[in-house]
């Protein structure tokens, strides 16, 4: 019986996908290789992805509320956001990457670009 360790497993992954948000981008998936390019675009929905249609719509749904961060009316200054809707928000977000991972699989790496977040 063959096993790999976890950097073998990275190395097997065909396509690379960076996750983070951008406030009216309408996705938190893009491209990160030449492979995932070819595939999906730059900008990937949850529809080209092999997801179940609950993880599809969460992700619709974190892109949504992401949206609501940013002040429309004045997009550079403060977000409208509390620090406690800040938190529930990075909580899921964080969620959501490793439902992301898991259901993806080996074929399929997701780069954490959303990191830190900018509200911590």
């Amino acid at each position: 019986m063959t096993t790999t360790s976890p950097s073998q497993q990275h190395d097997t992954a065909c396509y690379r996908l960076r996750y983070f948000f951008d406030a009216g981008s309408g996705v938190c998936l893009w491209s990160g290789n030449d492979a995932a390019r070819a595939a999906y675009g730059i900008a990937i929905t949850p529809e080209q992805l092999p997801l179940p249609p609950e993880t599809r719509q969460e992700v619709e749904r974190l892109v949504a509320w992401y949206d609501t961060s940013l002040n429309w009316d004045n997009p550079a200054g403060p977000t409208p956001w509390t620090l406690e809707e800040c938190a529930r928000f990075n909580w899921a977000a964080r969620a959501l990457l490793q439902q992301l991972r898991a259901e993806l699989g080996l074929a399929y790496e997701v780069a954490d670009e959303f990191g830190a977040s900018k509200w911590g």
